[in-house]
């Protein structure tokens, strides 16, 4: 279905506001649930849509949303011009309708283009074509074990959707650990798959691994933090 539950809806409004991205790529528009988010929690930013179904773009009136929709799929899109760059990536409820080797390619791919990559999916809930549209279809399987590749991130899981904040290479005025930090300090609260309350509150657990070398002495570290 083009839509996703609404049980990090609240986390994901968080992170938005404290990043206050610039730039923004939406990859999976569906219904244009996160094009919403960003023009309410970041009005200043310039959102760009990715949608690989064409019949969406009039259905859901995606063009209203964003500044721009780009028609196909992510990698095909992201191919077009290798060095453009994003303060923040959204793949809300999209990334388990790709093949896991392509959607852990874009991730990669991402973790060079972005300051920030959001990643919302689920698990355990089978579906397949809907309404026609195959490509709406269930085909891959995302849990935080999927993502031990990356050197600094974040996840949370309520039910059945887990989310993920993966800092990119990209330069960013926030650094991770104040992002995430800030949002386990704000007591942002989770609901259950109707919108109630979920009787907890987002808590993200950090996965950091620090590279760091020694030069005249000192240490550095290069990687953005």
């Amino acid at each position: 279905m083009p839509g996703s539950f609404p049980i990090f809806d609240a986390a994901v409004a968080h992170l938005v506001r404290s990043l206050a991205p610039r730039t923004a790529l939406d990859i999976g528009c569906g219904a244009g649930k996160y094009g919403k988010l960003l023009q309410q929690e970041a009005p200043q930013c310039r959102r760009i849509g990715v949608e690989v179904e064409a019949s969406y773009v009039e259905r859901f009136g995606l063009r209203t949303l964003y500044d721009e929709v780009r028609i196909g799929d992510a990698q095909s899109v992201l191919a077009l011009d290798r060095s453009e760059a994003f303060d923040l990536a959204i793949i809300g409820d999209c990334i388990e309708h790709m093949p896991k080797s392509v959607g852990m390619d874009l991730l990669n791919a991402l973790t060079y283009r972005t300051q920030y990559t959001i990643v919302l999916a689920p698990e355990f809930i089978v579906q397949g074509a809907v309404a026609g549209v195959e490509s709406e279809a269930h085909v891959s399987v995302w849990s935080e074990f999927d993502m031990l590749w990356h050197d600094r991130w974040a996840w949370d899981n309520c039910l059945t959707i887990s989310v993920f904040v993966l800092r990119g290479y990209q330069q960013a005025p926030l650094d991770f650990d104040k992002l995430i930090d800030g949002v386990n300090a704000a007591n942002v609260p989770l609901v259950d798959f109707t919108g109630r309350d979920a009787a907890r509150t987002a808590q993200f657990k950090k996965q950091v691994r620090q590279r760091q070398d020694v030069f005249e002495g000192q240490p550095v570290v290069y990687r953005p933090q």
